[in-house]
């Protein structure tokens, strides 16, 4: 019985972590950006995200420094698997905007009232 428990215990925080790694990405700021009300600076960021409704999620960036923003987002699913992250910026008088972030399956787009330039 102790055994059986076990094993349970151990499928259990297994798929647990793969949960919350289906649910995060690494990134790599080029330069300082603005999320939301907040700068992150230049380096590599991971997001993690959760749903709040459909199509509409908080998304929490952690940079190198520790520094952790949390900013909604509206997630469009990516129409394939994709080998890489990315980041989408707009600069806005002088300012450097975060617009949208690209991960393996999918795509969101920052709700800060940037627009990224065509």
């Amino acid at each position: 019985m102790t055994r059986i428990l076990g094993f349970a215990l151990l499928f259990i925080l297994c798929s647990v972590t793969l949960m919350a790694a289906k649910n995060s990405q690494t990134f790599y700021l080029s330069s300082d950006v603005q999320a939301g009300n907040v700068q992150l600076p230049r380096g590599i960021c991971e997001v993690t995200w959760s749903a709040t409704s459909a199509s509409r999620v908080q998304l929490t960036i952690k940079t190198d420094d520790k520094k952790t923003v949390t900013v909604p987002a509206l997630m469009v699913e990516g129409k394939g698997k994709e080998d890489r992250a990315g980041v989408v910026t707009s600069v806005v008088n002088g300012v450097t905007y975060l617009v949208e972030i690209h991960t393996r399956n999918a795509k969101f787009v920052f709700e800060n009232g940037t627009k990224a330039s065509k």
